[in-house]
């Protein structure tokens, strides 16, 4: 079901397939490459064009670009350590000690400016197809231009979210080793210009492809919404916060072209728009997404006989997320697509219920050898990465604790549902999470298994995992419980009233509670203190931001957020002192972290050294500039 892209390259001359077509989910990013032809005759019918667009998605799943969404997104968090198998004066270690290197391939974009170019090319070219091709209609083209102007869209999120002032490539070029000559813009304009793009298409995106594998694993109408409620979510952090543009800090002279150094030194801009506005629009976004999961789940369940006496259903924000089918709590389980547990559907199978948009891989055309890599391989071997002593050593008592030591709490499954638990003598907790295909527990009983051992370190004895026999594990994008608490998020900076903070609330916990099936069961002794209560702890805005953090904190590690997260948290506040408290708990020397981080440019990553050299528009984030090498300090 699940077929990656072959072989396909945009370099001066294009691989195509003779006749492809998508009409059903087994033609879905499966491309047989036959002759190369000269790009100039390249774009005659819908089936090359169906072919160039297949090679967008091909290019967001390579090696490289999967390992990015790790060392941007994850790696300078508190979800992860150095394993003993990897070096202590390396890369990864330096990094995690907030000693950036521009030096590093971490911080090569490479891979993502070409994936840029390949939707740039399709943005240039394809609605040439209208004129070559009567078969094929500007009605076509529209959903088209906007699947691959939100990948485009999300490539560059991706960049500014990491490097902070990055070029916003908008023109194709014609191979992937030419060298991309164009200088950055700051960190507003790119998300400005992010918006305006997706804005600009947003009602042209499918919203169904007639097929699960395609509606999961292409861009539809929710993905867009998605990105979009992302986007704003950021935007209105940055302005909460006052934040502006780089400033100088002993920068080479081009830092910004030719301009004068007063002018360096006071780099503004004018916000257009309020933050409330843009937390307002998020909020606007997720709702529409939330409205159309639950249209799709009653159409679901009328079309296949779920609506038993054919009474009036009334859906609740439970039935939309995938469930833990091995809780008998559940008495909504026949709303389900599945009756694996939750993380079976999400990370085993892929494609889940409350999947919005993930990138496709079958492990046969395309491995997602990363995950193997840099979490836990196949044959049981440690990879790059353990999961942080911080956050499973041990577990909280209660969910109700605003700045708990801990993360999980003692019922919640996520806990071994992300690691391998250590085996006898072991002293790190592996990363099973898209690794294991499934997580149960030996003792099937939940609650001798969750007040037993939680306090204990859990071994293969109590757990019982099955990896994956090949790494076919899907990457997600988004997914419904993100929409969920993305919302609760942006409620919790413009709404100060217990009303609000009470709709924001029970977004949370249903992400909460999926997870927590053994929390809200009756016979469950210690439920008041187990499951969360909304009164006397959540019934203010900063404490409603809090929970969200670590709700997202617990759905997500693993997924590439976590970094984000604590930026995003730091730009609503204007500096990084807030977001190192929580960031240093994983620091046996909080300090060093704490003087290495203290400017908010220190937050996003150097420019690649490599890039610095070979483009004269570039420049580098000031904080890092003292690693560069002697062929740049010349031009102090």
């Amino acid at each position: 079901m699940k077929n990656i892209i072959k072989h396909i390259t945009f370099c001066g001359l294009v691989s195509i397939s003779a006749g492809m077509g998508l009409s059903s989910c087994e033609d879905f990013l499966t491309i047989t490459p036959t002759d190369r032809i000269v790009e100039e005759d390249f774009w005659k019918d819908k089936n090359d064009l169906n072919s160039a667009v297949m090679a967008c998605y091909k290019r967001m799943v390579t090696d490289d670009l999967l390992r990015k969404y790790i060392y941007w997104g994850e790696e300078r968090s508190d979800n992860f350590d150095r394993s003993t198998s990897t070096s202590a004066s390396g890369p990864e270690a330096n990094i995690m000690n907030a000693n950036l290197l521009p030096t590093y391939g971490q911080f090569d974009w490479t891979a993502m400016y070409n994936a840029i170019n390949y939707c740039n090319k399709v943005l240039a070219h394809g609605k040439d197809v209208i004129q070559n091709d009567e078969s094929f209609s500007e009605n076509n083209w529209k959903p088209i231009q906007a699947e691959v102007i939100t990948l485009r869209a999300l490539c560059h999120f991706y960049l500014v979210r990491t490097f902070g002032e990055v070029p916003y490539i908008t023109t194709d070029y014609n191979n992937d080793g030419q060298m991309l000559l164009a200088p950055q813009s700051t960190q507003l304009t790119v998300l400005n210009n992010i918006i305006d793009d997706l804005e600009s298409i947003k009602d042209d995106a499918m919203v169904d492809y007639g097929n699960t594998v395609e509606n999961k694993g292409r861009v539809t109408k929710k993905a867009v919404y998605a990105l979009l409620a992302d986007v704003y979510l950021w935007r209105a952090s940055y302005k909460a916060g006052n934040n502006q543009p780089f400033q100088k800090v002993s920068l080479a002279k081009n830092y910004i072209g030719e301009q004068t150094e007063a002018e360096l030194s006071s780099r503004y801009e004018e916000y257009e728009t309020t933050a409330e506005s843009d937390y307002q629009k998020c909020i606007e976004y997720c709702d529409l997404i939330i409205d159309m999961a639950f249209e799709e789940k009653l159409e679901y369940i009328e079309k296949n006989g779920l609506n038993v006496g054919g009474s009036a259903i009334e859906l609740e924000l439970e039935d939309l997320l995938a469930i833990e089918a091995e809780s008998t709590s559940n008495s909504r389980k026949s709303y389900s697509t599945s009756f694996r547990t939750a993380y079976a559907q999400i990370f085993g199978v892929g494609n889940s219920d409350e999947s919005i948009f993930e990138l496709q891989v079958d492990g046969t055309d395309y491995n997602n050898s990363m995950v193997g890599s840099l979490f836990y391989s196949l044959d049981g071997k440690t990879g790059t990465f353990t999961g942080s002593e911080s956050l499973f050593s041990s577990v909280e008592s209660t969910p109700n604790n605003i700045d708990p030591l801990y993360v999980f709490t003692k019922t919640d499954y996520r806990r071994w549902e992300t690691i391998v638990f250590k085996e006898i003598g072991q002293n790190t907790y592996d990363i099973g999470k898209f690794v294991n295909s499934s997580v149960s527990q030996r003792n099937t009983n939940s609650r001798t298994f969750l007040t037993d051992n939680h306090a204990n370190d859990l071994t293969t004895n109590l757990i019982a995992a099955s990896t994956r026999s090949r790494l076919d594990n899907n990457w997600i994008i988004y997914r419904l419980s993100e929409i969920f608490l993305m919302k609760a998020e942006a409620m919790s900076q413009i709404y100060e009233d217990e009303e609000h903070m009470a709709e924001a609330f029970k977004y949370v916990r249903e992400v909460f509670k999926r997870s927590n099936p053994y929390a809200y069961e009756a016979s469950n002794e210690t439920r008041k203190t187990d499951s969360l209560t909304f009164k006397s702890n959540f019934d203010t805005a900063d404490k409603m931001e809090a929970l969200v953090m670590t709700e997202r904190h617990r759905e997500f590690v693993g997924e590439g957020k976590r970094w984000y997260d604590l930026v995003r948290y730091a730009l609503r506040r204007g500096n990084t002192t807030d977001m190192l408290k929580i960031l240093c708990k994983k620091y046996t020397n909080s300090k060093s972290i704490e003087a290495k981080l203290a400017d908010m440019q220190s937050l996003y990553s150097p420019v690649y050294n490599s890039e610095i050299k070979n483009n004269g528009l570039l420049y580098q984030n000031g904080v890092w500039f003292v690693n560069e090498t002697s062929s740049r300090t010349d031009d102090l």
